[in-house]
């Protein structure tokens, strides 16, 4: 017998109909043995060998999963210049002034979290000189599919005036043809690259300190890719082992960014390999860019720039290829697809090379935001064993204005979770963190009542006959990232045998009322049967 540990003295909502609440778990070597009332688990596993730990009433849940995230840049978000409160150009240029006053000479000013919809108008390439003359500047839009740089920033990253656009990427001009400061997709990359290179250190820290704030809220694991910002398989693999060794217990799925799929052949990786707390996933990819930066492929024209239907990041054809190089693999794809011609290419390609999980990896195909999803496309994709990952929080952020950007009729399908879930397919929720806030009860709070923060609290939501239930909601971060990641018999409700994953908040979330989610706190997070963190430690 290993090591023993009860949780008593809580408030359990498990999920499991045959057993949906309880006051005490039992755990032994990161399991659940028992699950019942104090009184008869404490007698029957409470013995001296046993650690003890009480919940002090607190109310817990099965441990919540973020099934999409980006850990790196949720680190890299709390030492960047964010942008995400400010309310117009004049208060984003006033930050960016102050923030550069603070910097080494020539050294980079690094921001992110913009978005026009809340500045009120697009900066000028003049008037970030103006802000920031001596340094190169980058700013990433809340969606990382745009970006905005300075003229200082042009000549780090060796952009000339005539300098054409890049394969899947466009450098924003104005109507004589100039350079305006806006940079769309692909084109980023050279403005990424002219960046000084963090090293193994800053990388560790980086996700340490993400990893961190995850447990903090509320989350016992993410599903995460970050190997755009650690550069290497190898690298990533060793950081998550030494944190895990250093006491930072949160569980990592790993979606694997398909340039970096050599890497796994060479150190002999494959797709469902790992351990209880670092596994490898699908193979990402991008099908397209963002509704925000209107690169998102749509079938229809946007609604504001005719003859504009967004980017394709790969084509139908490249997209088939990689579909089938990760098959070769016994590897699911995890694609990003917003746009609907984006969804339809992806589906295209799943059902071309449909991943069997009984093939002997537990894993799935993944639909990674699909935002405006077309009937046609909901009946073909709940033919597949796929899983969607949706972002609630998308609703609070992008409504009203999205319904101004795309067509009336695509309109009428965007952020259909409710369809979703009703016509059978497995939906996971995530935040999209740092584009949207990591802390999960945000998202339950948003795909509940689909309006935003500021919103009267009689709003009745944005489109909303597709609102969820409080069931489903949690159910998104519980169950749904559970399945998403093949761990359905792992982790998603709190039953014998499955792994002691707990999130433990100071109210019960299925019923104070809706906006007093918000202000629900951590008092425990327990990952794997271990206390990973407390609110007073």
């Amino acid at each position: 017998m290993g090591k023993r540990i009860v949780y008593f003295n809580g408030h359990i909502t498990t999920l499991d109909p045959t057993c949906p609440r309880a006051e005490a778990v039992a755990v032994e070597d990161g399991r659940i043995v028992a699950v019942g009332d104090n009184e008869q688990i404490l007698l029957d596993f409470g013995r001296a060998d046993a650690v003890r730990v009480d919940l002090c009433g607190g109310y817990a849940l099965p441990g919540l999963v973020d099934s999409h995230i980006h850990l790196s840049g949720v680190g890299q978000q709390l030492g960047m210049v964010d942008l995400g409160a400010v309310r117009s150009v004049e208060e984003m240029l006033a930050v960016l002034r102050e923030r550069a006053g603070r910097l080494e000479p020539g050294e980079w000013l690094i921001g992110m979290g913009w978005d026009e919809n809340r500045l009120g108008r697009m900066p000028s390439l003049e008037e970030l000189d103006r802000a920031v003359p001596d340094h190169p500047l980058f700013l990433s839009r809340v969606c990382f599919h745009t970006f905005l740089v300075n003229s200082r920033a042009y000549r780090a990253a060796g952009i000339r005036e005539d300098e054409p656009d890049p394969e899947r990427g466009s450098f924003g001009r104005d109507e004589h043809g100039a350079l305006n400061g806006l940079v769309y997709e692909n084109a980023s990359r050279l403005f990424v690259e002219a960046q000084p290179k963090p090293g193994y250190r800053t990388k560790k820290e980086t996700m340490r300190r993400a990893m961190r704030l995850a447990l903090a809220s509320g989350l016992t694991g993410v599903h995460t890719e970050d190997l755009r910002y650690i550069g290497s398989v190898d690298e990533l693999i060793r950081i998550c082992r030494e944190l895990r060794e250093e006491g930072v217990l949160l569980r990592t799925h790993h979606l694997i960014y398909h340039p970096h799929l050599h890497e796994l052949d060479e150190l002999g990786w494959r797709a469902g390999q790992g351990d209880e707390w670092f596994r490898i996933g699908a193979m990402k990819m991008f099908a397209d860019g963002s509704i925000g930066g209107r690169t998102a492929l749509l079938s229809r024209a946007y609604a504001d720039d005719p003859g504009n239907t967004g980017m394709g990041i790969h084509d139908p054809e490249e997209l088939l290829y990689l579909t089938g190089l990760a098959a070769d693999r016994l590897m699911p794809v995890a694609v990003h697809a917003i746009g609907d011609e984006a969804a339809d290419r992806v589906i295209t390609a799943m059902e071309a090379h449909p991943f069997d999980p009984d093939k002997g990896v537990n894993l799935r195909h993944r639909l990674i935001h699909a935002q405006i999803m077309r009937p046609d496309l909901i009946e073909r994709l709940a033919r597949l064993p796929v899983a969607v990952d949706i972002q609630p929080r998308f609703v609070a952020s992008d409504f009203p204005w999205v319904l101004e950007r795309i067509d009336p009729e695509l309109a009428r399908c965007a952020y259909a979770w409710k369809t979703l879930l009703a016509a059978g397919i497995r939906c996971a929720g995530g935040s999209d963190a740092p584009i949207e806030p990591l802390h999960p009860l945000l998202g339950i709070h948003a795909a509940i009542t689909r309006r935003r923060l500021d919103d009267p609290d009689d709003h009745p939501g944005h489109h909303p006959h597709e609102t969820l239930n409080r069931l489903e909601a949690v159910q998104l971060f519980t169950s749904g990232s559970a399945y998403a990641a093949g761990e359905e018999h792992e982790r998603g409700t709190l039953s014998v045998g499955k792994r002691a994953d707990l999130t433990v908040y100071d109210r019960d979330i299925f019923a104070v009322e809706i906006d007093e989610l918000l202000e629900a706190r951590t008092l425990f997070t327990v990952v794997n049967g271990e206390t990973a963190y407390r609110v007073d430690e």
